[in-house]
């Protein structure tokens, strides 16, 4: 079961009011271009070396600046005030970006301070399977693919693995319970055969490489009632 609030409304944002607060060791897990969203996540206390039961997450979206640590060995999140919203404001007067009406949150620990300047808010605690990307990005039924980023959208792209790594993984297998962090896009060539009036579906190969799937069907096409290549994850 996964618990969490999401917050977005004015109300949600008194100056100076503290909105989250962990002892948890937190660090920065993603970002996605698409929806300007930022991932925070702790699953250990700080210096800690066993993982704790629960995973928890905090999602800022859409961000328009930031001014943040890789690190926070425990947290507070907190609205600014009027004064440090403003002098934040004045340090982002001439990014085109900034829109000015984005709220201003203030994250700190012993060790300092930053900001990110959002729209909204959000957390989330729950058993993370190590299947799952994220807290914030599972199945769903109306997108009928597995997700295999911790965000949607656009990215980094640090998380997608080079064919060797796939080949490796197959090879000498993945230690048991370890997080599946990286994906590869394989390419699955489907054909349909007609045989004895009936007509049958068979996935008839797994490629690396689009370039290879591409050359298959050229070569099978022929011969067949039809055939299509389809993207398929392969999560690591």
């Amino acid at each position: 079961m996964t618990s969490g609030e999401w917050l977005h409304k004015d109300e949600h944002f008194r100056p100076g009011e503290e909105l989250f607060r962990s002892e948890r060791e937190f660090v920065v897990w993603s970002y996605s271009a698409t929806h300007g969203q930022l991932l925070l996540r702790a699953d250990r206390l700080p210096r800690g070396q066993s993982r704790l039961p629960t995973t928890v997450e905090v999602l800022f979206r859409p961000i328009e600046a930031v001014q943040i640590r890789a690190t926070y060995r425990g947290l507070v999140i907190r609205c600014a005030t009027a004064e440090e919203a403003a002098r934040i404001g004045r340090n982002h007067a001439d990014d085109p970006y900034c829109s000015g009406e984005a709220r201003v949150l203030i994250l700190q620990n012993a060790e300092g301070t930053g900001y990110v300047v959002t729209g909204a808010v959000g957390w989330r605690e729950g058993v993370l399977s190590h299947l799952q990307p994220s807290l914030f990005n599972r199945f769903q039924p109306y997108v009928p693919s597995w997700p295999v980023k911790p965000l949607t959208g656009v990215g980094g792209e640090l998380e997608v693995a080079s064919p060797q790594q796939v080949a490796e993984a197959f090879l000498a297998g993945l230690p048991e319970g370890a997080p599946r962090e990286r994906h590869h896009t394989v390419h699955l060539l489907t054909a349909i055969v007609e045989r004895d009036g009936r007509r049958h579906r068979y996935n008839l190969g797994v490629f690396l490489t689009e370039a290879d799937a591409e050359e298959a069907k050229r070569i099978i096409e022929s011969q067949v009632s039809q055939c299509w290549i389809e993207p398929v994850a392969v999560v690591l």
